[in-house]
């Protein structure tokens, strides 16, 4: 069998993978108050074997994605690109204003990603990214089809984002 044709599957499960954090929903139509989460993350990495029977090693694994989990956890997440927030520093605070909502939070509290709304999908989305962008310094990544991320954000309700490599 063609070893293109065949491929095998890792994951964390989203018990041991987790993160609390707050943020708000915020569209021209739609504005949700500041609020928090107890966010539950899944990762799977789907890719063909190597000599020693191994796609990634379960701990490298769970120690990558939980440095990277630990640059959100306990801080307000803020999206940098919402036209609908206006955001400004004042000495150590960072002032936020949407609608008839006003909140001062301090600095070493607030976290900016790179998206338009945090929302779960955006989350999803972004952890996808930072997680190929660490494994493609890796030498197994060319054993890497598919990084798959779900992020529970409560027990019901959840988002997935999958990234393939380029081969």
């Amino acid at each position: 069998m063609n070893q293109k044709e065949v491929s095998s599957t890792v994951a964390i499960d989203r018990i041991s993978a987790h993160f609390s954090a707050s943020h708000a929903l915020i569209s021209e139509n739609y504005e949700e108050g500041l609020h928090g989460h107890n966010y539950q993350v899944e990762i799977e990495i789907e890719g063909n074997l190597g000599t020693d029977n191994v796609i990634i090693d379960f701990i490298f694994l769970e120690n990558l994605l939980s440095q990277t989990l630990s640059n959100w956890d306990h801080f307000v997440l803020l999206p940098s690109n919402n036209k609908n927030m206006k955001i400004r520093e004042n000495k150590n605070n960072i002032e936020i204003k949407y609608g008839r909502r006003f909140y001062s939070i301090p600095r070493t509290e607030v976290k900016f990603l790179e998206c338009s709304n945090v929302t779960t999908e955006a989350l999803a989305q972004l952890l996808g990214e930072k997680m190929r962008s660490f494994l493609k310094k890796e030498s197994f990544w060319k054993r890497i089809q598919t990084i798959k991320i779900t992020i529970w954000e409560t027990s019901v309700y959840r988002a997935s984002y999958s990234v393939r490599s380029n081969f």
